[in-house]
C-alpha cells in the first residue's frame, strides 16, 4: 500500500479558475461556506494569470468574436445575490458592469461578458486570499492525477520563473474544470459511425479557434486552401455552428467563396419563449417533445437563440445569408432518406476545409489509477457520464467520488426539476449553470466530505516544515523556500 503521509493535504483543490471554477467559489461565498472551506485547506490553481495579477475568471470566453446565447441579465444574475453585494460594490459605475446592464435584455458580445466576469472574479479572489487556510497559485498546471480509493493525488508544475520541479498534493475533493477542446479524432469517429469520411486533402479546423480570429486572419488562413477549388464544410447544428456560419459569411463575403455547406445530424431546433411566439414565426414543433413542461419554452435547452436564431431562421427560410451574399446548403445526416448520406459524402469529398463545431471534450491531466494504470472517463453525448454532483464514471461504470467536473466538455445531465424539453439528450453548459445549480451540487457534496474523518490519511498540518518535508521526500530536494515564495508571490496584487 502506498504511503501518502509525506504529501501535503488540502480539504479541497479547485483546478481551473474559469467560469466553472469561479462558479463554484461564488456559490461557496454566497452560502457563507468559504471560511469553513478555507479552514479545512483550500488550494486554487490555474495555469493562467501572473504573480502581479492576471486575467482569471473568464477562461477564453472573452476571446470569442460572437454574441452570447443568453441575454445580459442572465450574467448579471450571477452577481446579484444579496450576499455578494458588498464584494461587488467597487464595480458600481464601472464600464464593464454598466455595459452589460445597458443591454440587459439583449445578447451581449462575449468579450464584454468575459471582461465583467474577470472584474468580479478579481474581487472574490482578493477576498479568498485573505482567509486563513486558502491559497491561490497562478501559473500552475495540473499535469497528472492519480486516483487512490476516493482520493486524488495531484502532480503540479509552475510556469517559468518559479520552481520548475513538480509538486505533489493530495485532496479528497478536486473540482476539475480546465476548459474544453475540440478533437479531430472525435469528429472522425462521429463521421465514421455515419459511414462518412473526409477527403484525403481535407484539413480539419477547430471552430473554437476560428471563432476567436479576426476577419483578416480568417481570410488569409482559409482562402489559400481553396485555390484549387472545393468547398467549406461546417459540421454541427448548435449555437457555435450557426455563429460560425455568421462569422464565415461576414469574413468571406465578396470573395470567390459563394456557398458554405453545413452538415448536421439532428434537425435544426429554434428557441422560442412560448408556443404563441413559435407559431407566429411559422415554426413547427412537437408539443410533447419540444416544450419544457416547467417554463413552456420551446427547445429551451437545444434551440438556437438570439443572433444564432436569426441566422438559423434566415438559412432555413431562404438557404442564404442575404447581407453577405452567401448561400448556405444544409444537409442533415441523421436518420432519414439514404439520399442525405450520399449528398453529405459528396460534399465532404469536395471539401478541403472542414470546420468542427460538434461539441467539446474536457481538457484533462494524465489520469491513472492506484496501480498507475491509465484511467479513462466514460463519455456520453455532449460530455461526460456523471451524476448530479459532477462525479464522473470510468469505463467500467464506477463513480469517482471526490472528483467533480461540470464545466466545458464535461457538463451535467438535465435536471428534471429545473425543466428542459424531452427531445434534448445532451449535456447542460453555461455560465449561469456554473454559478448556480451545477456547482451547488458539488459544493454541498464537498462540505459533507470535508466534515468526514479521512480514513486513508489524517489531515496533515500545512506548516512550512511539513510542506518542506513532504516535497523533500517527493522530489529529493528541499522546496521550503520555493513554497514559501509561492504562498507569498503567487497571490496577484488585484486578486
Amino acid at each position: 500500500m502506498q504511503d501518502f503521509s509525506n504529501i501535503t493535504t488540502y480539504g479541497c483543490v479547485v483546478a481551473g479558475v474559469g467560469p466553472a471554477g469561479m462558479g463554484f467559489l461564488f456559490n461557496a461565498l454566497k452560502n457563507g461556506q468559504l471560511p469553513e472551506l478555507a479552514q479545512r485547506g483550500l488550494l486554487i490553481v490555474d495555469a493562467g494569470g501572473t504573480p502581479a495579477g492576471g486575467r482569471l475568471g473568464a477562461g477564453r470566453l472573452g476571446e470569442y468574436r460572437i454574441t452570447a446565447n443568453s441575454v445580459g441579465d442572465v450574467f448579471l444574475d450571477c452577481l446579484r445575490d444579496p450576499a455578494l453585494a458588498e464584494f461587488f460594490a467597487p464595480l458600481e459605475g464601472d464600464s464593464r458592469l454598466e455595459g452589460i446592464r445597458a443591454q440587459a435584455f439583449s445578447a451581449p458580445a462575449l468579450d464584454e461578458v468575459g471582461a465583467l466576469l474577470e472584474a468580479a472574479s478579481a474581487l472574490v479572489l482578493d477576498y479568498i486570499t485573505t482567509l486563513s487556510g486558502a491559497e491561490l497559485w497562478c501559473g500552475t498546471s495540473l499535469d497528472a492525477l492519480q486516483r487512490v480509493d476516493d482520493c486524488n493525488i495531484l502532480t503540479l508544475s509552475h510556469m517559468p520563473g518559479h520552481d520548475s520541479r513538480p509538486l505533489r498534493v493530495r485532496t479528497r475533493n478536486l473540482v476539475l474544470n480546465l476548459g474544453g477542446h475540440q478533437s479531430p479524432e472525435y469528429l472522425m469517429d462521429s463521421l465514421s459511425r455515419q459511414s462518412l469520411s473526409l477527403s484525403s486533402r481535407a484539413r480539419v479546423y477547430s471552430g473554437d479557434e476560428l471563432l476567436r480570429m479576426p476577419e483578416g486572419l480568417l481570410r488569409s488562413l482559409l482562402l489559400p486552401r481553396l485555390r484549387r477549388g472545393g468547398r467549406i464544410c461546417v459540421i454541427g447544428g448548435s449555437h457555435s455552428a450557426f455563429s460560425m456560419l455568421d462569422v464565415l459569411a461576414t469574413a468571406l463575403g465578396n470573395t470567390r467563396v459563394t456557398e458554405i455547406t453545413l452538415l448536421h445530424r439532428s434537425p435544426i431546433r429554434l428557441f422560442f419563449e412560448n408556443a404563441e411566439e413559435a407559431q407566429a414565426a411559422g415554426y413547427t414543433f412537437d408539443p410533447e417533445r419540444d416544450v419544457c413542461p416547467i417554463s413552456g419554452r420551446i427547445n429551451r435547452s437545444g434551440g438556437l437563440r438570439y443572433r444564432a436564431l436569426a441566422i438559423g431562421q434566415e438559412v432555413l427560410a431562404t438557404g442564404r445569408l442575404e447581407d453577405c451574399a452567401m448561400n448556405v446548403r444544409l444537409i442533415q445526416t441523421g436518420p432519414g432518406p439514404t439520399q442525405r448520406l450520399l449528398e453529405a459524402s459528396e460534399a465532404l469529398a469536395d471539401s478541403p476545409i472542414v470546420i468542427q463545431c460538434n461539441g467539446y471534450q474536457p481538457i484533462l491531466p494524465r489520469m491513472t489509477d492506484a496501480e498507475h494504470q491509465p484511467l479513462t472517463l466514460s463519455e456520453v453525448k455532449g460530455g461526460l457520464d456523471s451524476d448530479a454532483n459532477g462525479n464522473p464514471r470510468d469505463l467500467h461504470g464506477r463513480l469517482l467520488t471526490g472528483l467533480y467536473l461540470f464545466g466545458l466538455g464535461a457538463g451535467l445531465a438535465v435536471d428534471p426539476t429545473l425543466g428542459s424539453e424531452a427531445a434534448f439528450d445532451g449535456r447542460i453548459y453555461g455560465v449561469w449553470q456554473f454559478h448556480h445549480h451545477a456547482s451547488l451540487h458539488a459544493l454541498n457534496a464537498i462540505m459533507e466530505r470535508t466534515a468526514e474523518p479521512d480514513t486513508v490519511l489524517a489531515m496533515q498540518p500545512r506548516s512550512e516544515d511539513a510542506v518542506s518535508k513532504a516535497d523533500e521526500d517527493a522530489t529529493g530536494g528541499d522546496l521550503s523556500s520555493a513554497l514559501s515564495a509561492l504562498s507569498g508571490t503567487l497571490r496577484p496584487a488585484m486578486i
